[in-house]
């Protein structure tokens, strides 16, 4: 299947493979596609098990047009950079500054070390952000810079697991919702296998198993795969290619497990279905755990038992009289 040319402006009415969507755009965009639409990142506030509820996801979701608006942090510009710089799929200047280390204070009529608190570095902020550019601190570019030689050496990236088709959208509309899935893997390297860069403080095999349903790894994995599969495309594998954010950087990769994909690909199925429920009841209801209320609390085994424990060492400690 041949990639589709997006271009500014553009409404999406047809499944299939585009290339040249902003990340700005396939994420803040309401009306990209010609209907409500999903994507990885908005699913996790729906699903339960990640803390979720229709009416976390719904005040969040682009759909809403009285959606709270997502806020950045230093980890999504660090990880927003590393991909530019790895990828190569934007030019870094024209999407990225450097936050200088001085500034010139007009009172002392000298340069002096930055601070955002200053009125002219809030100027030049803002400044950046008008001009459609990221800020980025010197030292930050200085790890990404090192983390990017590191990973240029890995084996897998030189046989080339980040290049291919970089940053396709690859889209349906589902005939049972109605509703867009939508899904941005990094790369296709080839027919049927798919990466996604990751950054991350850890290589431990019990963080990273973690962090795959952490972060909903899974659902980018089951949801690259419903799409695959509905568009007529082959799908194989789906790895991520870790690299280390640490003084001294590490790289890495893995394959989701096709469990893990199955359960993504299921979980993506009910958050369609829930979601088609109420927008059609046009209610979004908050949280209702513990079986809506009906069921009591109780504390974790481990929680309990170390304060029977404590409990019961207390107790026994007691003078006689005072038990009696």
């Amino acid at each position: 299947m041949k990639a589709i040319k997006w271009h500014e402006g553009m409404q999406i009415t047809e499944p299939g493979i585009y290339e040249g969507i902003p990340l700005e755009e396939y994420h803040g965009n309401r009306d990209l596609f010609d209907g409500p639409s999903i994507s990885k990142s908005s699913l996790k506030w729906l699903l339960p098990l990640h803390g979720g509820s229709p009416k976390a996801f719904w005040g969040r979701w682009k759909w809403n047009p009285d959606r709270v608006e997502p806020t950045s942090s230093d980890a999504l510009v660090f990880g927003k950079a590393a991909h530019c710089l790895l990828l190569g799929d934007e030019v870094f200047s024209e999407q990225f500054i450097v936050e200088p280390e001085k500034y010139f204070n007009e009172k002392t009529e000298k340069e002096v070390k930055w601070s955002n608190n200053a009125n002219a570095c809030k100027d030049w902020h803002k400044a950046q952000a008008d001009a459609g550019l990221t800020v980025i601190k010197a030292d930050q570019l200085q790890m990404i810079r090192k983390i990017a030689e590191d990973a240029a050496k890995y084996d897998l990236v030189k046989q080339g697991i980040l290049n291919g088709e970089i940053e396709r959208t690859l889209c349906l509309k589902d005939p049972e919702t109605g509703i867009w899935v939508t899904t941005r893997p990094d790369a296709r390297p080839m027919p049927g296998v798919y990466s996604d860069l990751k950054t991350t403080s850890s290589l431990d095999e019990e963080f990273l198993s973690r962090q795959l349903f952490d972060a909903g790894y899974y659902l980018q994995g089951g949801m690259t795969k419903l799409v695959c599969e509905a568009l007529g495309l082959p799908f194989e594998e789906f790895y991520l290619v870790y690299v280390l954010k640490d003084d001294v950087p590490d790289t890495t990769h893995v394959p989701i497990s096709g469990t893990a994909i199955e359960r993504g690909e299921r979980s993506v199925r009910w958050c369609l279905k829930t979601i088609r429920q109420c927008l059609d009841a046009g209610e979004w209801h908050g949280a209702r755990p513990f079986n809506e209320g009906n069921q009591p609390i109780y504390m974790k085994p481990w929680a309990a038992d170390r304060l029977d424990e404590f409990l019961d060492r207390e107790e026994r400690s007691y003078p006689q009289e005072e038990a009696a």
